[in-house]
């Protein structure tokens, strides 16, 4: 199996050199390096961060400081008062989720399964099984499961889905 390390966020924007402040958004990716050695001595498996800031680039800018990369996300960087960093609020995530799966609106299905991924790694949900086009899921310390569909989330409704969930969770 091989192991990457990833770095931390940078404290400069790759694109124009500018320090990254607190609380900015930025499109981060990441980029295979050639010379890079990982922990099991495999050439070429290493993965370089970079750090984009979103304030004075346009999309195309964006689009063409990523190209190239293995995986693109947007986040924002860190509070400068670590007090007042936003944290998920796991009783309302889960109240959510409920309240989705209880409507059955299809045209939710991406939100039901996203918060059933972020409550997964939150170890707040337990995955039983993945069949096909359904997951299989279940409350710890509760006998009875549930289903959501497996939906993948086009590329184009991703940053709608994402400020959605901030929406909701006031990020």
């Amino acid at each position: 199996m091989t192991t990457w390390k990833v770095a931390r966020l940078g404290k400069t924007c790759a694109r124009s050199g500018r320090p990254l402040p607190p609380d900015a958004p930025i499109v981060a990716a990441l980029f295979g390096v050639a010379e890079e050695v990982s922990d099991d001595k495999v050439r070429g498996t290493g993965l370089e961060r970079k750090d984009f800031l979103i304030e004075g680039a346009t999309e195309d800018e964006l689009k063409k400081a990523v190209e190239g990369a293995y995986c693109v996300w947007r986040t924002k960087t860190p509070s400068a008062n670590p007090a007042q960093q936003h944290r998920l609020d796991l009783g309302l995530a889960r109240e959510l989720l409920e309240r989705l799966r209880a409507e059955g609106d299809p045209t939710r299905a991406p939100v039901l399964w996203t918060l059933a991924m972020l409550l997964i790694r939150k170890r707040q949900l337990q995955l039983v099984a993945e069949r096909g086009e359904e997951l299989e899921l279940r409350w710890p310390k509760e006998e009875t499961t549930f289903r959501v569909a497996n939906v993948v989330v086009p590329e184009a409704e991703q940053e709608g889905l994402q400020q959605e969930l901030g929406r909701l969770f006031a990020f």
